[in-house]
């Protein structure tokens, strides 16, 4: 099960708070708290409102989707700019999300490199986490 950090809780990434943050992140600029309701409700059609309301409070907490208002900056990164990234433990499946600072426009390193017209990224790093790694013996 994967789990992520929120002000220095850990909480499992369960079926129900993933159905959330796919929606969230598929809305982009659309975040309404009604939509996602509407649309995770065709995937978990037994969530309620209110699990969606705290979800959605809970990843902006996390940085895991962000602020009305502010997903197109987080889309468009440039130089010195924050992005969200996440990490993978490959032994104990643990996740963290992280922002982090870019000293570089990536959006436009790709643009330039394959001729697409970038409308945002992901960045994902795997890993052992803290304590895996303080266990020794590689995955």
């Amino acid at each position: 099960m994967r789990v992520f950090e929120c002000a220095g809780k850990r909480y499992r990434m369960t079926p129900q708070r993933q159905a959330v943050l796919d929606v969230a992140r598929q809305s982009g600029a659309a975040l309404d708290p009604a939509r996602v309701y509407e649309e995770v409700r065709k995937t978990v059609p037994n969530i309620s409102q209110a699990t969606v309301q705290r979800t959605l409070s809970l990843l902006r907490e996390a940085g895991l989707i962000s602020e009305p208002g502010n997903e197109r900056a987080a889309q468009q990164p440039g130089p010195q700019s924050k992005i969200n990234v996440h990490a993978h433990c490959v032994r104990c499946e643990r996740a963290v999300d992280v922002i982090v600072d870019v000293c570089t426009d990536l959006d436009k390193q790709a643009a330039s490199a394959t001729g697409f017209v970038i409308q945002g990224h992901h960045l994902d790093f795997s890993g052992l986490c803290p304590e895996c790694a303080a266990k020794g013996n590689s995955p």
